[in-house]
């Protein structure tokens, strides 16, 4: 995996919560654009500093991490979410989850994962490449010495009846959901849409090749068993992924469509392996686009870019491509990574809703977005300067952190820079027609 979370500390004693006791994520209002997500699963974890809580809060979304018996500085993670919803009862907050690694090697009592680890164990649950059940597979992705799990649906059953993916789900409600109702969901980490290494997935005692799509199917499998229990076991709340490779353009995504309310596509852009950097801005939006398209409701796509957080132009750019689609964009510092919120000043310019999503440039190879209150344009890598004329006066909005650029100033033509964006505001908002009864209007 590339979202590592670090888990510490020791099995939670504390007493089940029953999860009618938390509100529904069903009452939950998407926000205006732009829509800010955070990803701060990073250490230290201290959710319960109130500095720390009222920078979470502005966020619409965000994911922190959780372990076994998680305390941050001596208090339940339930209060510490709730703190944090008490600055902004709309926010939502999902916990980390990994189904698909965890080291073996390490001693089964040594830390929270001890009981987990153990049952793993005993139950032959991990991925083996041979027929006497020793040789573990490494995952590939995160920590090294982390092994894979087989969480394919050809796992053998415990004595409740439950597969790996079944039990591991299980110990996840059990263990978050049900001891933190103020919870929104889940963030499954790495539900990928085809695995990325070669194992016995069917345990038949011979290695299955990761490019078999039959073998892709079972990883798909899976993680579809996982979805549709969790659901299950936690009605009223949403559920996400790690869902960056559904964008591929051969991605089979059949047992997927539909299946996550949300995901992250993890560094889109500012890495080596973003799609942009080897791939190119067109690519980036096609993938963006199609991750959101097989997203359910309320589509809440954590568009992801690393950066440093004074490359005020670059920032733009991705904020920019993030809003010619719905999803909620989240900027990672290179320093930092997954910890701490990095606030920029076009956050606080309120778009209002969003009008059609383009499906081409708009003006010389640049891309534009109309919302209530304003519009976003986007030149893409590669397309050079460019001056682009407004068909009306719109105002740049005023900031301290890129005063040149954001400067209040009043404007019919704009420059941008090659891979760069900027977003305008209106001077008088769009007047949207009365809605119809019975109807209601999609943000």
């Amino acid at each position: 995996m590339r979202l590592e979370s670090i888990k510490k500390g020791t099995i939670a004693t504390a007493a089940i919560a029953a999860l009618a006791a938390s509100a529904a994520a069903s009452a939950w209002t998407p926000p205006s654009f732009p829509r800010i997500g955070g990803i701060q699963i990073g250490s230290p974890f201290n959710y319960d500093n109130a500095n720390y809580q009222a920078q979470l809060a502005r966020q619409s979304v965000m994911v922190l991490n959780d372990y076994p018996g998680m305390k941050p500085d001596g208090i339940s993670m339930q209060t510490a979410l709730t703190q944090i919803k008490q600055r902004n009862p709309n926010a939502l907050i999902f916990t980390y989850v990994n189904a698909n690694q965890l080291r073996a090697d390490q001693s089964l009592t040594s830390t929270s994962w001890g009981p987990y680890r153990t049952t793993i164990n005993n139950m032959k649950w991990w991925l083996y490449s041979d027929k006497t059940l020793t040789s573990y597979v490494n995952a590939g992705f995160g920590t090294a010495g982390d092994n894979e799990i087989n969480m394919t649906l050809f796992t053998p059953k415990d004595s409740s009846g439950n597969t790996a993916i079944d039990w591991m789900t299980r110990f996840f409600v059990n263990t978050y959901a049900k001891t933190t109702p103020a919870i929104d969901g889940f963030f499954m980490d790495n539900v990928f849409w085809r695995p990325y290494i070669d194992g016995d997935w069917n345990r038949d005692g011979m290695v299955d090749s990761q490019s078999n799509p039959t073998v892709q199917a079972w990883m798909r499998q899976g993680y579809a068993r996982y979805f549709s229990l969790v659901k299950t076991l936690m009605p009223g709340k949403y559920q996400m992924g790690n869902v960056g490779d559904w964008g591929a353009p051969n991605s089979i995504l059949t047992e997927y469509q539909g299946m996550a309310n949300g995901g992250v596509m993890e560094g889109y852009i500012g890495k080596s392996w973003s799609v942009e950097t080897w791939g190119g801005w067109a690519a980036t939006l096609a993938q963006y686009r199609k991750v959101m398209g097989a997203l359910a409701a309320p589509k809440i796509g954590i568009f992801n870019q690393w950066g440093n957080s004074t490359d005020y132009q670059g920032m733009r750019y991705g904020l920019g491509t993030c809003l010619l689609d719905d999803g909620y964009y989240a900027f990672t510092d290179n320093a930092a990574q997954y910890y701490g919120v990095v606030w920029f000043d076009e956050y606080d310019h309120s778009l209002g809703s969003g009008l059609a999503k383009p499906t081409a440039a708009w003006q010389k190879g640049v891309w534009r977005r109309d919302f209530d209150n304003g519009i976003v344009l986007v030149n893409p890598k590669g397309n050079g300067p460019q001056t682009v004329t407004l068909e009306e006066p719109f105002v740049k909005i005023k900031g301290s952190q890129d005063p040149t650029t954001n400067n209040g100033q009043t404007v019919t033509t704009v420059s941008l820079k090659d891979r760069d964006g900027i977003i305008l505001m209106r001077t008088k908002s769009v007047t949207r027609p009365a809605t119809p009864s019975g109807f209601t209007v999609e943000h």
